[in-house]
């Protein structure tokens, strides 16, 4: 690695802030980061192709959306039920747009959060078998794990969704989600929610997943190949929810 000397960040070649060690990280300051979660992804290092910012980890840098993920959501992990459940149902039912059942709120103190998981840790989100082309596992921002449900959250900062994968070009990261998400949440019997964290209340994001909740039906004409999504496209559009980063600290 470089020699930095008294340096707190360095900048990348577009001028974005990268900072030595993630607790130098405004966002991270005074938050812990020894879970095993955190230190897994701050493993994950900028590599030759960013010869300013080579071998410091991808977290670091002032736009990562994992930084921000794990400061506003890490906390959480360690508060007591009762705070635990109001403020997963504040963000949820901001999110959603609606009120939870009682039932579902009644589970969102003994939620488990899972940072980063489903590509190379478990649980593994897989893509079904019936996929006609390759796909590699997904890996989700944030799962939060509950007795009857499992809920996705993917976070982004001052960036938009993948509009398709390596291999399909009409498969967006949405429906990606939503077909990964609903073939390991149907299989265990739970319910499935999807939500968007984005840095604006526009953008090609936003769009797209309120073209889903508005038109449940053409999630069943975007996964071909399941058999069991076209009948279910009203309870998944109902799942569907997003806000943005200063609604959810609210």
């Amino acid at each position: 690695m470089h020699g930095y000397n008294d340096k707190e960040f360095v900048l990348s070649k577009k001028g974005v802030r990268v900072y030595l060690k993630p607790e130098l990280h405004p966002a991270l300051k005074g938050i812990d980061i020894s879970h095993q979660d955190f230190r897994r992804k701050s493993r994950e290092v900028f590599g030759k192709r960013h010869p300013d910012v080579c071998g410091l980890p991808k977290v670091c840098s002032e736009n990562s959306e994992d930084a921000l993920t794990w400061a506003r959501f890490s906390p959480i992990l360690s508060m007591p039920t009762k705070e635990k459940e109001r403020v997963l149902q504040s963000f949820l039912e901001t999110a959603l747009k609606r009120q939870l059942d009682a039932d579902l709120v009644g589970t969102l103190g003994r939620a488990e959060l899972l940072f980063w998981r489903g590509k190379k840790e478990k649980p593994f989100y897989s893509p079904p078998q019936t996929l006609k082309y390759k796909e590699a596992n997904t890996e989700v921002d944030l799962t939060i794990m509950l007795e009857k449900s499992v809920i996705f959250v993917e976070a982004k900062y001052h960036s938009e969704i993948s509009m398709n994968t390596t291999y399909c070009k009409d498969r967006d990261q949405v429906i990606r989600n939503i077909d990964v998400g609903t073939y390991y949440a149907w299989n265990r019997r739970l319910e499935f929610y999807f939500l968007l964290l984005t840095t604006s209340e526009t953008g090609k994001s936003v769009d797209k997943l309120n073209y889903y909740r508005k038109n449940p039906g053409i999630i069943g004409k975007k996964l071909p190949h399941r058999t069991d999504i076209s009948a279910n496209s009203g309870r998944i559009a109902e799942g569907l929810g997003w806000t943005t980063w200063d609604k959810s600290r609210r």
